[in-house]
């Protein structure tokens, strides 16, 4: 759970997606399983209906520096977000729960006849041509992430 929770944390910061109500929960949970810091004390602390957004991002950024866990970039942020939802995409996950992420796929291995965009238009009943783009996402986000 902790090493997941602190990783999940610095996406959601880098992809300005943290939610000041769960992370509080969140800094209850990790200090229970062990994980232990003057911020964390501080976040879970902090009333969950009354955190405002700006200082629940200024005291998980000061858990991770606290822990040593470097900020991560937003562009990696992006990538890794992506990841996540290609490993879903060749998984066979429903749609419905990939498909409001396909825009960083998208965005990344498109070409310059839009043949992600004509390929993801037609998955739902040929979906061998959106499945190469997402292989070839997956190997680029690889080479991205092992890299940072």
């Amino acid at each position: 759970m902790s090493s997941d929770a602190l990783l999940r944390l610095n996406v959601d910061l880098a992809d300005n997606a943290i939610d000041p109500e769960r992370v509080v929960w969140l800094a209850c949970d990790m200090l229970v399983a062990g994980i232990d810091s003057p911020a964390l004390r501080e976040l879970a602390g902090e009333s969950p209906t009354r955190l405002e957004k700006r200082d629940a991002d200024a005291l998980v950024e000061q858990v991770l520096l606290e822990l040593g866990i470097t900020p991560m970039s937003y562009e990696d942020a992006d990538w890794f977000l992506g990841r996540e939802a290609a490993l879903q995409v060749v998984a066979g996950v429903p749609r419905a729960e990939w498909d409001d992420a396909t825009w960083r796929i998208t965005q990344r291995v498109n070409d310059e006849e839009d043949g992600v965009y004509w390929a993801l238009a037609r998955y739902d009943t040929d979906p061998e041509p959106f499945l190469g783009y997402v292989r070839e996402y997956l190997r680029l986000a690889e080479e991205r992430l092992t890299a940072s």
